[in-house]
C-alpha cells in the first residue's frame, strides 16, 4: 500500500500563512494563463452513514490512493496576486468492512468532479526570477460526490453533490515566456455530504470528503 499523506493541522496552515512575510516579488506582466494538471490523491479513513430499508449503520470506510486530472484557467494581476477557474476530477479506492444488507457491501472507489475559484498569492522563496512560489485558498463546489461498491458482478452507487473549501501551496518554474512548470501540494474539505443511492439502489450514505492531492502541471501564458 502507498504511503498515506498526513492528515492537515492547524500548525502546518499557520506555518504556510507565515511564508507571506517572506520575500518580495518583481512586478509581472498582467495577463491570462492555462494550466493542465494532474496528481496523486490520497484521503484518510472516513466514517459512512448508511440509512435505509428501515436500517441505518455506521462503519470506517478504508480509503487509499488514487489519481487527480483538471485544468484552471486564470488571471494574473501582475502585482504577485492571481485568480482562476478550475475543474478537477479525483478518486481514491474505497471499501466499507462491516456493513450488512440492506446496506453496500465490497470495495470501489470514492470520487469526485469539483468547479472551484481559487485565489492565490506568490512569494518568492528562492530568489530566482524563473521560480516563485505561491499560496492560495478557494471556494469549491462538488458538482458530483460518488462512491461505488462492487460485489458478486453489481455495483450499487451513491452521488450527491455539495460545497467545500480548498488550500493550495506550491511552485511554478519558467520554461520560457510562456511556458511554465507547476508543482503543488492540495487539501480539500466538504463536511456531512448526503450521497443517494442511484437508479434502483436504496438509501443514503452521509460522509466527510477530505483528499489530499499531490499535482504536477504544464501551463501557458497568453
Amino acid at each position: 500500500m502507498l504511503t498515506r499523506l498526513p492528515r492537515v493541522n492547524r500548525g502546518t496552515l499557520i506555518a504556510a500563512l507565515s511564508l507571506l512575510a517572506a520575500g518580495t516579488l518583481e512586478a509581472a506582466e498582467p495577463g491570462a494563463y492555462a494550466t493542465a494538471l494532474f496528481g496523486y490523491t490520497s484521503q484518510s479513513d472516513q466514517r459512512f452513514d448508511f440509512s435505509g430499508a428501515g436500517a441505518r449503520q455506521s462503519r470506517d470506510a478504508a480509503l487509499d490512493s488514487g489519481g487527480l486530472a483538471g485544468a484552471a484557467l486564470g488571471w494574473d494581476f501582475g502585482n504577485g496576486w492571481r485568480i482562476e477557474g478550475e475543474f478537477a476530477y479525483q478518486s481514491v479506492d474505497s471499501e466499507v468492512p462491516g456493513f450488512t444488507a440492506p446496506a453496500p457491501q465490497g470495495s470501489g472507489n470514492y470520487a469526485s468532479t469539483s468547479l472551484a475559484v481559487n485565489a492565490l498569492y506568490e512569494i518568492d522563496l528562492f530568489g530566482s526570477p524563473k521560480a516563485r512560489t505561491y499560496l492560495g485558498a478557494g471556494l469549491v463546489r462538488l458538482t458530483e460526490v460518488d462512491v461505488d461498491f462492487e460485489s458478486g458482478g453489481s455495483e450499487r452507487s451513491f452521488s450527491g453533490s455539495g460545497n467545500g473549501v480548498q488550500f493550495l501551496l506550491g511552485a511554478r518554474y519558467d520554461l520560457g515566456e510562456s511556458w511554465y512548470l507547476d508543482a503543488g501540494l492540495r487539501w480539500l474539505r466538504a463536511s456531512s455530504l448526503e450521497l443517494d443511492g442511484e437508479s434502483s439502489t436504496d438509501g443514503r450514505i452521509e460522509a466527510d470528503y477530505e483528499p489530499w492531492a499531490v499535482t504536477v502541471g504544464l501551463g501557458w501564458r497568453f
